[in-house]
């Protein structure tokens, strides 16, 4: 990882944009859920919220031919200038009251429209500046270092906000590290002339129908198939224990207690980056992420029980639940950047990111729910680990993707 660091320029400066970008969003929707619950002390609000979060990725389907027959890097600059006013808008904002939650689900709806486009575009655009057997290492430095940014700036409000919370200046700070993100998306630039050449033919025959046909035709008669039936079986369970999380957290921890807990899954984060972008390589595919599932649901599991009895012990889950949970989210990206076409990995990535969101969504909705009716919350990650568990056993059974290589082995599908 090194290596590309040192020897691929456009890299860096597309490392540095993702850096103060990751930083940005992650305190947004760090706190986003937190303030919700504190200020307005209603589960079912912060269901909402959670619910908004996803809901726009839903039409991520639509955005796929866009992505893949525009600039990608100007679909950047302008998303993350719209995320920049938006911050700084919620940043001034006093939230009490009734028009207080109808502005903050404003703002997470129109925040995550932007997300909607610059997320798939970052994807696209990184297989045209990184070689193929570098994609993997790529993604894993990424999220090495906006995760050690988030832990340093999260320590850092940790220790400055004391006991009082202060989500103004919280989103204040968000909406900087966006600003420092755009600046620097001035200066990103298309390395492979040949990918660039690709693009500008593209953008003079647009045929958006065929285009859609096209991705869903691709992930149906590929492996993807199975990873994205996965990845939506999860993101339900997933989200109906995310968004009960501030409200378990505060109950056993507190406010502040929930900060630490936030600042242990960049934690894990970081883990899961080191290890799969030096170990990813050497494990089938299939295989190593039925085992980082498996291991995913009981460490869950652990961590359910642990929190209300053990802070060391709830500390110790969160981070190896999240460095097993994150691990799987790499490879799952990755592959999605290396199998398909590369004039293709745009509606590849928004397809399958559409119907994670509906089941994203409704998790949510129905975790909103939920936590206003079940006594012990603690109980929905129990869920979650079992399903997980499950998940991980049943992806192993499918011969396809039993049989995939180690990643450095699986090979491009080209047109």
């Amino acid at each position: 990882m090194t290596n590309l660091f040192k020897q691929n320029k456009m890299f860096r400066v597309f490392l540095m944009y993702q850096f103060f970008s990751s930083i940005g969003s992650a305190m947004f929707s760090m706190f986003i859920l937190l303030s919700v619950h504190l200020i307005f002390q209603n589960p079912i609000y912060t269901g909402i919220a959670g619910f908004l979060m996803a809901a726009p990725r839903i039409a991520s389907f639509a955005v796929g031919p866009i992505v893949d027959r525009r600039n990608k890097i100007t679909i950047m600059q302008v998303t993350t200038l719209l995320e920049f006013l938006v911050l700084s808008l919620l940043a001034f904002t006093p939230l009490l009251e009734l028009i207080g939650i109808l502005f903050i689900f404003a703002v997470i709806f129109v925040y995550n429209i932007a997300a909607l486009f610059e997320i798939p575009a970052g994807t696209a655009l990184l297989p045209q500046i990184v070689k193929e057997d570098e994609i993997m290492q790529a993604n894993s430095l990424i999220n090495i270092v906006a995760m050690a940014g988030g832990i340093i700036i999260g320590a850092v409000l940790f220790t400055s906000l004391a006991g009082d919370i202060n989500f103004s200046f919280l989103y204040g700070i968000s909406a900087v590290f966006v600003a420092l993100a755009f600046g620097i998306s001035l200066f990103l630039r298309i390395t492979n002339s040949k990918d660039a050449t690709t693009t500008e033919k593209s953008q003079k025959k647009p045929n958006y129908i065929q285009d859609l046909k096209q991705g869903a035709g691709f992930i149906k008669r590929s492996v993807l198939l199975f990873f994205v039936i996965a990845v939506v079986a999860m993101g339900f369970t997933a989200e109906s224990a995310y968004v009960n999380r501030p409200m378990f957290l505060e109950t056993h921890v507190g406010a502040q207690g929930y900060i630490v807990f936030v600042l242990m899954t960049l934690v894990g984060g970081i883990i899961a980056s080191s290890v799969v972008g030096k170990l990813g390589d050497k494990y089938k595919v299939g295989r190593f992420v039925c085992v980082l599932l498996v291991l995913a649901g009981i460490v869950r599991v652990a961590f359910a029980l642990l929190v209300p009895i053990s802070l060391i012990g709830g500390l110790i889950t969160v981070v190896v639940f999240t460095a097993l949970a994150f691990s799987v989210d790499i490879i799952y990206v990755s592959l999605r950047q290396k199998i398909p076409p590369k004039d293709m990995v745009g509606r590849v990535d928004t397809i399958s990111t559409t119907f994670t969101a509906i089941s994203v969504a409704l998790g949510a909705f129905v975790g909103g729910f939920l936590g206003n009716a079940i006594a012990d919350v603690g109980h929905i990650f129990i869920y979650q680990g079992v399903s997980y568990v499950i998940i991980g056993v049943a992806i192993i059974l499918v011969p396809s993707v039993r049989k995939l290589p180690k990643m450095d082995g699986i090979e491009r599908v080209e047109d």
